[in-house]
């Protein structure tokens, strides 16, 4: 976890000066800057989402504490645990530890004989390499005969299918199942994101299931693989990850903070732009952060307050002034609640010099646009220059 604190954004007057002077100087670029930013959206993956590299992707600071499992694996696992409620809303209560014992038994969450998961952001993120492709499945040493179904295409084979994957999909199952889950346009069986959420879509299947339910799990685990050792393997697996407790940071919100929280986790992984960022998303910033697409502190919980139609303002300083939120200057938690505002001051308590502000997510954990070369994400609270507390009305 890091404890460095967050850079200060732009005051109210510096940043309106700073705006001017910038819509000035680069008046006769923004046409022009426009017209790429219009053809880039018609391209295939073009648009908002390719921000930063990859699409949004899920970034938990928990998964660096995971000792066996790659941070993007970990991301993975969260990120389609999530996802597929949405994918298949009959489906409930699949874990992450579930994919996580799966992902164990298949591939060593794909480090399988010494292969990487690139941690490194960028349209390769999360792909394993290199590639892991099972053996040939021409009926010899106890395998199934399955004559090839994809031309070769996923597992380089064109006489017999291979799994293939962190998660060892046949290709034709991967073909039903298959899911884009890093948002890149794409569905690779390589890419752990594609993997985890194509392998929640499969262990959910067509009906209605409730993996809360023991019985459910081992009846979806051999349907994946049709060996009772196997689901017995993977539960053990899951159970070992049960024990590590709730490191997605699921929040208990509803209504106004639901709304805000979900907007916030929307813009994971996209960068710190000092100055950027507002009520339309993600954008230039101004000052150092003239060159980078993103948010600082103030874009991002002005962009998250305005999904439930609470116009905050557009620094830390006035969103701490604006009457929006019903602020208390304390220097704990106490009170707070998912959804609330958090300002941070170099003199805290007195509601002045406001230069940071996060959203509270409970459990002593915020997310934030902290600094330049950093990204939108979650974290501790850091108590130290903690000046007040927002709360929604």
């Amino acid at each position: 976890m890091t404890t460095k604190a967050p850079e200060a954004e732009p005051k109210s007057g510096t940043k309106k000066v700073l705006i001017g002077l910038a819509i000035a100087t680069l008046m006769p670029w923004i046409c022009f800057i426009l017209a790429v930013m219009l053809g880039a959206s018609m391209l295939p993956g073009g648009g908002e989402d390719d921000a930063g590299g990859g699409g949004n992707v899920i970034t938990v600071e928990d998964c660096d504490e995971l000792k066996d499992i790659p941070k993007p694996t970990c991301e993975a696992y969260l990120h389609a645990a999530e996802a597929i409620q949405k994918i298949k809303p009959k489906c409930v209560n699949l874990s992450w530890t579930l994919l996580a014992g799966i992902g164990k038994i298949e591939s060593h969450h794909g480090t399988f004989m010494g292969r990487k998961v690139v941690d490194k952001l960028g349209p390769t993120y999360g792909n394993v390499e290199p590639p892991v492709i099972g053996p040939v499945l021409d009926g010899s040493h106890g395998t199934e005969r399955i004559y090839d179904t994809d031309g070769g295409k996923y597992d380089h084979d064109t006489t017999y299918d291979r799994a293939v994957g962190p998660t060892q999909f046949i290709p034709s199952t991967w073909k039903i199942y298959a899911q884009d889950g890093d948002d890149d346009g794409d569905t690779d069986p390589q890419n752990v994101f594609d993997s985890a959420l194509s392998t929640a879509a499969l262990l959910c299947g067509s009906g209605a299931r409730d993996f809360s339910k023991e019985e459910v799990q081992r009846k979806a685990v051999f349907n994946y693989n049709h060996s009772y050792d196997y689901v017995d393997d993977v539960l053990n697996a899951k159970a070992e990850y049960d024990e590590l407790g709730d490191i997605g940071g699921s929040v208990n919100a509803t209504g106004a903070a639901k709304k805000i929280i979900e907007a916030a986790k929307s813009q994971k992984g996209v960068d710190y732009s000092w100055g950027g960022g507002g009520p339309g998303g993600p954008s230039y910033g101004i000052g150092k952060g003239r060159n980078t697409w993103g948010f600082d502190c103030s874009g991002l919980t002005e962009y998250a307050y305005s999904k439930a139609k609470i116009m905050i303002g557009g620094t830390a300083q006035a969103q701490h002034d604006s009457g929006k939120v019903r602020v208390t200057h304390q220097r704990n938690l106490a009170g707070a609640n998912p959804g609330d505002l958090l300002f941070f001051s170099d003199n805290p308590g007195s509601g002045k010099g406001i230069f940071h502000v996060s959203i509270y997510l409970g459990k002593n954990r915020q997310i934030e646009a902290p600094r330049t070369g950093s990204v939108v994400k979650e974290s501790d609270v850091r108590m130290g220059s903690l000046d007040s507390i927002g709360h929604l009305k």
